[in-house]
């Protein structure tokens, strides 16, 4: 995938129990009603799951929102775990995409390297944390709203981190945002991004 070729749009893949508010679902809706070109679909099975994937990129959509339950070590689609590692190796190469995590502490440093130095996309941005519903539930459809007012053709780096810096301090959301690093296949960008102030920005090794 390169910006050529994708399109501006959202891919929504989620995996839930029973009882969960179904914030992928909400989006998908939200999404829709402000015409922002969206997919949803529910990953039943680490086949589907697959096969969704690889829907995805079909698509030529250029982001991804997973809406799942994780830990540090990966996350689980119903009811199966599956490491970061195995994740990333399903996912193949994602040149130029951003990937958005509606996930319990799913967006990691280990996660991040294997994403952006192995399967090549763009970014990783999510919550290192346990995440609240109520605030996902306004969150990311505010995220992706603000997003296409500032330019339906693509997200600027920037504006960004213009964005979630906003959203955070209304939400008080902790957010990680990943990203590569043009013409260092070697390094990512880190940037920790909390209430009332941003921080830690670093250069990392992949």
């Amino acid at each position: 995938m390169n910006l050529l070729t994708t399109v501006y749009g959202v891919y929504i893949i989620e995996s839930l129990n029973d009882g969960d508010y179904f914030d992928g679902e909400n989006l998908n809706g939200i999404l829709t009603v402000a015409k922002i070109p969206v997919i949803y679909r529910y990953a039943l099975s680490v086949s589907s799951l697959k096969e969704l994937l690889q829907d995805f990129k079909r698509s030529k959509f250029r982001y991804l929102y997973l809406s799942c339950h994780a830990d540090e070590d990966g996350i689980e689609i119903n009811g199966e775990a599956i490491s970061y590692r195995e994740l990333q190796h399903m996912s193949g190469n994602m040149k130029d995409v951003r990937i958005f995590m509606s996930a319990c502490k799913g967006v990691n440093r280990p996660f991040a390297k294997l994403m952006i130095g192995k399967s090549k996309i763009l970014s990783l941005i999510g919550s290192p944390d346990d995440i609240d519903q109520d605030k996902a539930a306004v969150f990311w459809p505010a995220f992706f709203y603000i997003m296409k007012e500032s330019d339906e053709k693509k997200m600027v780096r920037s504006n960004i981190s213009i964005t979630l810096k906003k959203l955070i301090n209304l939400f008080d959301l902790p957010i990680n945002y990943y990203s590569k690093i043009t013409g260092d296949p070697k390094h990512m960008r880190q940037l920790k991004i909390r209430t009332g102030k941003s921080t830690d920005n670093k250069k990392i090794a992949i």
